[in-house]
Order: structure tokens, then C-alpha cells, then sequence
């Protein structure tokens, strides 16, 4: 399997939760404008860090936020030495 394959099923896998994990912390952000209730602000934080389903969950959501961010880093810097290398082969032909 390719980087750039793995980097997609992993993104596609959790982008739902990357999704949700970055609504809720923006409504976390009015907290203390009193914008919603404390029951309300309870729930949005175990959706947040996913301790509403199991603590163990979150771990692995950040695990692959990270592989996501890892891989993506690292196929910029494949495109990137890419680019490099055909400018410094076209720069020698001329």
C-alpha cells in the first residue's frame, strides 16, 4: 500500500470524528459567555474528548489524527523535493 492510499483511507476514517472533535471545541470557546447550560457543557466535553463513550476511543482518535498528519507532512515533502529536483534538472539542460 502507497503512503498517499494509506494517508487517504486513514483521513476518510476519521474525518467524521476530526469533524466533531473540532465543532465541539468551538462551542466549547463560548463556555463562559453563558451561551448554554452546565448540562449541556457537560455533554459537549465528553464528545470533545470522547470520555462519553469510553476513554479509550479518544486515544485512538488521536492516533489517527496524528498518522493523518504525519503522512500528509510527509507527501508535502515528497511533492516538494519533487519540485526541487525536476527545477534543478531542467535548470542543468539549459
Amino acid at each position: 500500500m502507497t503512503l498517499r492510499k494509506l494517508h487517504r483511507m486513514i483521513a476518510v476514517v476519521f474525518a467524521p470524528f476530526i469533524l466533531l472533535t473540532a465543532i465541539t471545541g468551538g462551542m466549547l470557546l463560548w463556555r463562559h459567555t453563558g451561551a448554554y447550560e452546565f448540562g449541556t457543557m457537560n455533554v459537549l466535553f465528553g464528545l470533545h474528548n470522547w470520555e462519553i463513550v469510553a476513554n479509550y476511543v479518544g486515544t485512538i482518535l488521536a492516533v489517527g489524527m496524528m498518522v493523518t498528519a504525519l503522512t500528509g507532512l510527509t507527501l508535502w515533502a515528497q511533492v516538494i523535493g519533487n519540485k526541487r529536483r525536476a527545477a534543478q534538472r531542467k535548470a542543468k539542460k539549459k
